[in-house]
């Protein structure tokens, strides 16, 4: 199976950093990684629209031709074939529970730094429709919800507890990808900022 990813890009890093959680590498488990330069717009190109028409990353292909094409969806695959350990829950619960954070990781703070670099860094200029005074809006959108990621990992060391899962690796690859939106976690957050080295230091070589 062909994995197509983008440098830089979170989403396709959250599948790479989710095989990784499972102690696995792609080569182990008959992945070979595609680099889709975003940067010479090669997602535009009919090549790459065969694979997924909207030019987005990630993309999954399985031997068979089938394609998966987003994140969360090819890590729900790869949990099914790859069940230890678990990195989204075993109980109905649990499930539900890695799910909301997982979500709000996204939703809360991945998706506004995503808006603030497409729409405040020139990498982007002519291939979307920019606002400029978008960006600093989204910044302080993600800025503003970094308290209660704070406040959540003030009481144990993951977002669950004890045990690393995918809401983990949403919210490092959100924080991660917030330096090139201009925003860091910092000492203003000590507990979020303790989360983001030591899971730097776990994941920061895996790209």
């Amino acid at each position: 199976m062909k994995f197509y990813t983008a440098l830089r890009a979170p989403n396709p890093r959250r599948v790479l950093l989710f095989v990784a959680a499972k102690q696995l590498t792609p080569q182990e488990i008959g992945m070979e990684v595609v680099t889709v330069d975003l940067g010479s717009r090669e997602n535009r190109q009919e090549t790459y629209q065969s694979v997924h028409p909207l030019g987005q990353v990630p993309a999954l292909v399985l031997d068979d031709g089938t394609a998966i094409t987003d994140s969360m969806a090819i890590c729900h695959y790869l949990e099914a074939l790859y069940p230890t350990p678990a990195l989204l829950g075993q109980t109905p619960l649990e499930q539900a529970h890695i799910q909301q954070w997982s979500r709000q990781a996204e939703i809360e703070v991945l998706y506004p730094m995503m808006l603030a670099f497409q729409h405040g860094h020139p990498f982007w200029a002519g291939a979307v429709e920019q606002v400029a005074d978008f960006a600093p809006v989204s910044r302080r959108r993600a800025l503003s919800r970094f308290a209660y990621f704070d406040q959540r990992l003030q009481q144990s060391p993951y977002l669950l507890g004890e045990q690393l899962t995918v809401a983990d690796l949403t919210l490092y690859a959100a924080l991660d990808f917030g330096r090139l939106a201009g925003l860091r976690v910092d000492e203003q957050h000590p507990a979020l900022l303790a989360f983001y080295q030591r899971m730097h230091e776990q994941f920061g070589k895996i790209h």
